[in-house]
């Protein structure tokens, strides 16, 4: 079987990189050009340590894709501190700047518990309730609704323009302001302890438990992510999957993922009704 290998970049690793890339000129050019060339299916950002778990590593992201043509990323948020709607909007416009070549990934643990959720919430957010959100807020206005008939004078099937209803987060519900491709929509990883149980939410489309307690090594099926790259160096002497999907792949296809498809269990068109129209 072909490992599909995802390597995370964190602490002084992702730290070099970021300062090379910073510096501009031939040296961050060579190292975009090196990353490219890598035999892995995507880079992880900011996975590897407990304290990395707390980073908002988009503006990170938005760095290497830059300096990249190729290479895929998987991003880490703190869904404690970072608004969905903000990091949902974010990543949509980066994946339609630079392709679909970026995902997100949240370990099972990360905290939840935020300004922008209910006080009197029955229960506590799982770090998959936020990542239903997320996908949810992609489907909030869907590419395909863009209609562009200049003749006609529609931009857009307005009726396709949604507030979504979430089930926990039941105070964000969008849209947003921008249209996503549902298809190509970043793929959404969980990351687990060892022995956990299997998510149940269909919104989560991969997910990677620990190989053994404290491994740092998660995996499922071909898509194995490895953590503790202690060093620029370390990265890129990383040489050992000889069938890494090919440069150009989307994200998706680099992790043997089918196609995105929409999340959002209730939707409420925003132009129907004036009172919705006033809560966006």
């Amino acid at each position: 079987m072909t490992v599909h290998t995802v390597l995370d970049l964190s602490s002084q690793a992702l730290e070099d990189i970021l300062t090379t890339l910073a510096g501009g000129g031939a040296p961050a050019s060579a190292l975009g050009k090196t990353l490219d060339a890598l035999p892995v299916a995507a880079y992880a950002l900011g996975l590897g340590t407990v304290t990395a778990r707390a980073r908002d590593t988009s503006v990170a992201l938005s760095f290497l894709l830059a300096f990249t043509r190729s290479s895929r990323f998987i991003a880490s948020a703190n869904p404690a501190q970072q608004h969905p709607i903000n990091l949902a909007r974010n990543l949509a416009t980066l994946n339609a700047l630079h392709g679909p070549r970026i995902g997100l990934a949240l370990h099972a643990d990360a905290p939840t518990a935020g300004w922008f959720r209910p006080e009197d919430a029955a229960s506590p957010a799982s770090a998959a309730d936020y990542l239903r959100l997320v996908s949810s807020l992609w489907d909030s206005w869907p590419m395909d609704a863009l209609i562009g008939d200049t003749e006609g004078g529609r931009y857009v099937d307005a009726d396709r323009i949604v507030r979504i209803a979430d089930p926990v987060y039941t105070l964000i519900g969008g849209p947003l302001t921008l249209p996503t491709d549902t298809p190509g929509k970043p793929p959404l990883l969980l990351l687990s302890p060892h022995g956990a149980a299997a998510s149940t939410d269909p919104s989560v489309d991969l997910q990677l438990n620990e190989t053994a307690p404290g491994s740092g090594h998660f995996a499922s099926g071909p898509v194995s992510l490895r953590t503790g790259a202690p060093s620029l160096d370390a990265v890129l002497a990383w040489s050992t999957e000889p069938n890494a999907p090919a440069q150009g792949a989307s994200i998706r296809v680099a992790l043997q993922l089918p196609a995105g498809s929409s999340a959002a269990a209730v939707q409420t068109p925003v132009f129907k009704d004036a009172a919705v129209a006033l809560r966006v």
